[in-house]
């Protein structure tokens, strides 16, 4: 296993983690190619969701209900601590006149009014959990966003972002070439030489269902592909630039192609067309 995937795949989990969100951070900015671009992304949003998760466990408290609400008590009329029967050691008329239907009666209604007391009102816990809500809602959305940028970086990364030249080693190419430069040798026999010509360059194209080759020589630059290839003078050639990071245009008066590069060859590519073109 390369050693950059293998940075890749801790950055994920810690990432997924979420309580090591800032060391996977850390691990995507100095072990793993990822472009600066995503880079940048996921280091906003990784920020602003530990931040939001930081601020639940630590400074949020919950809500509650100070506005007053009215609990559904009930009054039963009775005798209160300050009536004292009339005379002293005789039962009043209130108490002449219970019964025991009315005893229990009041005392139905005594259990109903504590069972009543203990269950509150659904208007206050709806209240109470209304803010914890809004914030979970807001870390499903950046936990969901960085999933979402995770996935895209990681299928990215299949689509050949360590793409090898099989012709060549790229590294014998000290950019920006010198006038002196001897270029290395090129493993590439698909293509017929001229006399006197020899290969500079040579890479794998990548357009969809067209894949081919690219070579430059100290002629001329060719493009193979499902078609068929397609030869280009370097001394007709009147514009080398990129379109793109992937994307390489040649351009011959009025005509103009498009070759298809791994992102990787892109600054080889087009630095051996224009020094083969100052040399003819």
């Amino acid at each position: 296993m390369q050693k950059d995937k293998l940075f890749s795949i801790i950055t994920i989990i810690c990432f997924c983690s979420i309580l090591l969100l800032p060391i996977g951070l850390a691990l995507m900015w100095f072990m793993t190619s990822w472009k600066k671009k995503r880079k940048l992304i996921i280091t906003i949003a990784g920020t602003l969701l530990y931040i939001l998760i930081v601020g639940l466990l630590l400074f949020i408290e919950p809500s509650y209900n100070t506005s007053g609400v009215s609990l559904p008590f009930k009054y039963s009329g009775g005798e209160t601590a300050f009536e004292a029967p009339a005379t002293p050691g005789k039962p009043s008329k209130k108490d002449k006149k219970t019964s025991p239907k009315s005893d229990k009666k009041k005392k139905n209604e005594n259990d109903n009014s504590d069972s009543q007391d203990e269950k509150l009102p659904r208007s206050v816990k709806k209240q109470s959990g209304r803010g914890l809500d809004r914030s979970f809602y807001v870390f499903l959305f950046f936990l969901v966003l960085l999933i979402l940028i995770l996935w895209r970086n990681f299928r990215a990364a299949g689509k050949k972002q360590n793409y090898e030249n099989p012709y060549l080693d790229t590294k014998l190419y000290k950019l920006p070439l010198s006038e002196d430069f001897k270029p290395p040798l090129v493993h590439f026999l698909r293509l017929k030489l001229n006399a006197g010509e020899k290969i500079l360059y040579a890479t794998e194209t990548t357009q969809k269902d067209n894949e081919g080759d690219f070579v430059v020589t100290n002629q001329r630059a060719v493009i193979f592909n499902v078609a068929g290839s397609s030869e280009i003078p370097l001394s007709d050639l009147t514009a080398a630039l990129s379109v793109s990071n992937s994307v390489l245009q040649l351009t011959c008066g009025e005509q103009k192609y498009y070759v298809f590069l791994p992102e990787s060859q892109m600054k080889y590519a087009l630095a051996i067309v224009r020094w083969a073109f100052s040399k003819v």
